[in-house]
């Protein structure tokens, strides 16, 4: 671990050591009023109470306390189960925290004395594992170099993929790269290869493919061949993607966004709740960094407040709170559509089998032991989250086009204006529809079509934030939710994104043409309902077309 975080772990041990005769205190007079009323209520308070000091130990390392106050928890919870009598239950009690009380009287605490992790787990957020972050990349960061025998395809798509902004070297023959590698080999991002008319044995290409893997240059391959021997050469070799032809262009668009974390949102945002603010904030230090937001709750009831406003990418709950059990906060969440795909974590200090099948059971997606090294920790977040944003980025994207679907889009700009509405800041609609597409259509096919659909959303993806929306409405309509905007500015950079729209040139069977799109746009300062703005947006959008198409006009109340 780096010192600044050993520090910082160092200061909650501290904290915990010095606070803990206090709850000593508390949970040996509970466990005294336990034994003489034998009240209910009293002996879950008791077992609540060594639930949650366990939990804290077990995070910070004190596990031979933590050990200690799992075999009470057991005996407790052996006793309201029915399958202990109370008598042995008192016998085992009384000696483990007689040990605990002993422990305390002597300096240092016997029983809080940090549990060394092994040399493996140290170098947690090293700066030597620096280079192992994942940094989403954009399109003007991606050099492709595409090998392909057959001049014809290699060109057609060396220009496709060039449309959508990524950098192209072609190459006729592996030969030709290789020979040329040594002096562009820290240039290229990724390396496509057409295996179908490569007349090398396959052997020679899986060769060529694994190098390019071991100097850190992604691989995909194209090809007709769907054999299991293929298939699996390609995963000895490293490679990246295996693409079967024929490749829809947005299809292997989709990959290369995929592999280079181009749709990847970061930071992380982690919401983290534990009612015991020690254990909240010693998570939040751990995970948080220049890559992780971490929001870190204490009180159950205050999540859905703070869910208008925070939108994690993995959920991470403590399973016993007072009033509410995590599984209880997991099943709310999993009634809530938009959290479907959110990843969610338990942290725990019980390992039960039973418990791991309930967490299961209610939704949840993965189990960390509260004493799991820090390195794990951070791994197993990590992999959920990228994970999670992969699955929850194809559910909620148009096939066509790679942008929100209606049913996200709605969504999108339904929470956008209601932060607006609470923030008191401006969110900006902005409807868009091409114009004369049903000619393009008639004239040069739906694959035509397809094209100017694909281009237009890929272009307005690149032109806006990452705070910002962008859907697929309907058809030929798209759907751009600019949050916290002027709406003077976004008119301007409308007008920009229909300038450079004009300049693509469209190719079709040797035939050229382009587009144009007319667009509304409207603002929630005089719109109040996400309605009546959508309303106000196209109201703009009908004038703009009656006005002559291929122009941007704002709703008249602006």
């Amino acid at each position: 671990m780096t010192s600044k975080l050993e520090q910082k772990l160092a200061d909650f041990r501290v904290t915990f050591i010095s606070e803990f005769n206090e709850k000593l205190t508390v949970l040996v007079a509970l466990w005294s009023e336990a034994k003489q009323t034998l009240s209910t209520d009293t002996i879950r308070q008791f077992r609540f109470e060594v639930h949650s000091i366990k939990g804290a130990s077990s995070s910070l390392n004190f596990l031979a306390l933590s050990d200690k106050l799992n075999i009470i928890e057991e005996e407790i919870s052996g006793w309201q189960d029915k399958t202990r009598h109370f008598e042995q239950v008192i016998s085992t009690v009384d000696t483990q925290m007689n040990t605990i009380i002993e422990a305390s009287k002597t300096t240092p605490n016997t029983l809080l004395k940090v549990k060394e992790l092994s040399s493996n787990y140290k170098e947690l957020r090293d700066p030597s594992n620096i280079n192992q972050e994942i940094i989403p990349k954009s399109y003007q960061e991606i050099r492709i170099a595409i090998v392909d025998y057959n001049k014809t395809t290699l060109s057609v798509n060396a220009k496709f993929l060039a449309e959508f902004g990524f950098i192209i070297d072609q190459f006729d023959s592996i030969e030709q790269l290789d020979q040329v590698f040594d002096q562009k080999a820290n240039s290229y991002s990724l390396v496509l290869i057409d295996t179908d008319n490569i007349p090398n044995n396959k052997q020679q290409i899986f060769t060529f493919a694994a190098k390019m893997n071991t100097l850190n240059n992604d691989v995909f391959i194209l090809s007709s061949s769907n054999t299991f021997e293929d298939r699996v050469a390609a995963v000895r070799a490293k490679v990246n993607e295996y693409l079967l032809k024929p490749v829809n262009i947005t299809t292997l668009v989709s990959k290369i966004r995929k592999n280079f974390k181009i749709d990847l949102i970061r930071p992380y945002r982690i919401l983290l709740l534990d009612d015991q603010t020690i254990v909240g904030n010693f998570y939040k230090t751990l995970l948080e960094d220049t890559h992780v937001e971490v929001l870190a709750i204490s009180q159950p009831e205050t999540i859905m407040v703070e869910l208008e406003s925070f939108h994690p990418d993995v959920f991470m709950l403590d399973m016993h709170m007072p009033n509410i059990s995590g599984i209880e906060v997991a099943r709310l969440l999993r009634q809530q559509a938009k959290y479907d795909y959110v990843p969610i974590i338990f942290l725990t200090s019980d390992d039960n089998i039973n418990t791991k099948l309930e967490v299961l059971e209610c939704g949840a997606d993965d189990v960390i032991l509260k004493n799991t090294p820090p390195k794990i920790i951070v791994q197993q977040v990590d992999s959920r989250i990228q994970r999670g944003q992969e699955i929850r980025y194809l559910a909620s994207r148009d096939s066509l086009t790679g942008v929100l679907n209606h049913g996200q889009i709605m969504e999108s700009a339904f929470h956008a204006l209601r932060l607006a509405s609470r923030q008191h800041k401006p969110t900006v609609v902005v409807m868009i529809d091409l114009d004369h597409f049903k000619a393009v259509n008639d004239e040069y096919g739906h694959v035509g079509g397809d094209k100017v659909l694909i281009s237009l959303g890929q272009l307005l993806l690149q032109s806006v934030r990452d705070t910002d929306y962008v859907g697929r409405y309907g058809g030929e309509e798209f759907m751009v939710v600019f949050s916290d905007a002027d709406p003077n500015v976004i008119e301007s950079k409308m007008n920009n994104i229909l300038t450079s729209f004009l300049h693509i040139n469209f190719t079709i069977a040797k035939q050229s043409f382009n587009c144009s799109f007319s667009a509304g746009l409207a603002s929630s300062t005089h719109h109040k309902k996400l309605s009546e703005l959508i309303s106000a947006a196209d109201s703009a959008l009908y004038k703009a077309k009656h006005g002559g198409r291929s122009q941007v006009c704002v709703d008249e109340q602006e």
